[in-house]
């Protein structure tokens, strides 16, 4: 009888891998040859691919910047007054013997950008031989000037203009003949030192800005008789007009010391008298100083049409009185 098979017997196959190398001289130059052919085959590539790029770049050099119809032949600035064609040259490093296709828009953009003077700028090319550059100058609001910072008023150097939103430039020469006219913003040595292309940071900037244009906002022409402003002390403003005349504001209520100011101007103007200083804080009874003995004028009236006098209103009875007390 057969004996039955309870379990398996694992057989394992050995498989034995007889792995010869064989290297001949003959063997040796076929592989060198197989591999210089890969080479060959690459390099030609790459050669191809270089002369067709090569090709490319001399056939849009010569049909294109050196073509004489692309050739720049005209600069059109908008009219501005911090920069002209001679400064455009210069700023951007325009070749004026160049093809247009030479002159970066994006390039000569930022250039321009760059400028504090500039507010804005857009350049962009117009075919054949035409490029067009539009900026925006800075319009001038006052002058800025700090001894302990080294900035001197109305310098065309060393100088700093502010436009409205506080952002301090240089004075172009070509603006200096219009800004010399403008007011001088006095800064002490708090706060950070004004620079050229960033917005003013000072304490004291802040509160002259905000009376100078309050003195814009009552008077029209607070750009002319303006002289100077400046912080005289913690709690006062202090403007100088052209004529002489100190008026001292305090931190607030600005509107209303204006229009005292503007009223007491023009009553001591009727009179032919001229204020060296005032104190507007205060809301009624106005310290002024006179300068000198005012000579009082003397105005013929006929008597037959001489009409009865007014009453004087409140603010003239104390004008008169301050004047003449």
């Amino acid at each position: 009888m057969f004996k039955r098979r309870t379990s398996r017997v694992p057989h394992r196959r050995q498989v034995i891998e007889l792995q010869a190398h064989v290297m001949s001289p003959r063997i040796a130059w076929f592989g060198l040859m197989r591999y210089l052919r890969k080479f060959a085959k690459l390099a030609f590539i790459l050669v191809l691919v270089g002369g067709a790029v090569w090709g490319a770049r001399l056939g849009v050099r010569r049909g294109l910047v050196e073509n004489q119809e692309f050739r720049l032949q005209a600069l059109r600035l908008t009219p501005n007054p911090a920069i002209d064609e001679r400064d455009l040259v210069r700023i951007a490093g325009i070749n004026l013997n160049g093809s247009l296709f030479e002159c970066d828009p994006s390039a000569i953009e930022s250039k321009l950008k760059a400028r504090p003077e500039l507010a804005s700028a857009a350049v962009r090319r117009e075919f054949p031989g035409t490029l067009i550059v539009e900026v925006t100058a800075r319009e001038p609001h006052a002058w800025i000037a700090s001894r302990p910072h080294g900035i001197a008023p109305r310098d065309p150097k060393t100088g700093l203009l502010v436009d409205k939103s506080g952002f301090a430039f240089p004075c172009p020469p070509n603006l200096f003949g219009t800004a010399s006219a403008l007011p001088v913003i006095e800064l002490g040595d708090g706060g950070d030192a004004p620079a050229a292309g960033s917005k003013v940071e000072h304490p004291e900037f802040h509160r002259l800005m905000a009376l100078y244009q309050v003195a814009c906002e009552e008077m029209s022409d607070a750009g002319q008789w303006i002289e100077s402003l400046r912080q005289n002390r913690k709690w006062s403003l202090e403007i100088v007009t052209r004529d002489g005349t100190a008026a001292r504001f305090g931190l607030g209520d600005h509107h209303r010391q204006m229009a005292d100011l503007k009223a007491a101007l023009g009553h001591a103007r009727e009179r032919g008298q001229q204020i060296a200083s005032i104190e507007l804080i205060p809301a009624r009874n106005l310290p002024v100083v006179l300068h000198g003995d005012a000579v009082p004028r003397a105005i013929l009236v006929d008597e037959a049409e001489e009409a009865p006098p007014a009453a004087p209103d409140r603010r003239s009875r104390d004008l008169e009185k301050l004047i003449h007390r």
